[in-house]
């Protein structure tokens, strides 16, 4: 094996190392968008239910999986153990409350408005809802080192000193 070769395979371990939480969940994060696709999907094409329900079992489900995907597998290093599992999981589904609401919207655009395939619209939804669920579910189980005020204060300080 050549330097370049073993500098270009050192440089993906330090990147992948550096940003674990991020492939961890991308992967768990597509298992759970897969359960709430299957779910969604058959409720709508099966058993023909309204689309506000069907969105939101699969929500249900899909946001059930995905607090135990985060919990045992994605967020393991730098964890919040301030917090017990409830005050985790009530955290967890308020931000997730919050996302349903474009995530319904989305649905609701796509296939009432549109007339879009299902399956597409819902593909669609779970990657854009994916994103904001990364930044809120990371905010939940990794432990907060310092208010962002505090980290202004702080750089605010460290450059005045520096004058």
């Amino acid at each position: 094996m050549d330097n370049s070769t073993k500098r270009r395979r050192a440089l993906g371990r330090k990147i992948f190392k550096r940003h674990r939480n991020l492939w961890v969940y991308m992967f768990f994060g597509f298992v759970a968008a897969l359960i709430n696709t299957v779910v969604f999907m058959f409720m709508h094409d099966v058993l023909h239910t309204v689309l506000v329900i069907d969105n939101t079992v699969a929500f249900i489900i899909s946001n059930l999986a995905s607090f135990w995907f985060n919990h045992k597998a994605v967020f393991t290093s730098n964890v919040d153990h301030d917090h017990n599992i409830w005050q985790k999981l009530a955290s967890f589904f308020t931000y997730r409350i919050i996302s349903l609401i474009p995530d319904t919207l989305i649905m609701w655009v796509g296939l009432s408005l549109l007339h879009w395939d299902a399956l597409i619209v819902k593909i669609i939804d779970q990657v854009l809802v994916g994103i904001f669920n990364y930044l809120t579910t990371k905010s939940v189980f990794e432990k907060q080192e310092r208010s962002i005020m505090k980290r202004v204060h702080d750089r605010l300080k460290k450059n005045t000193e520096s004058k």
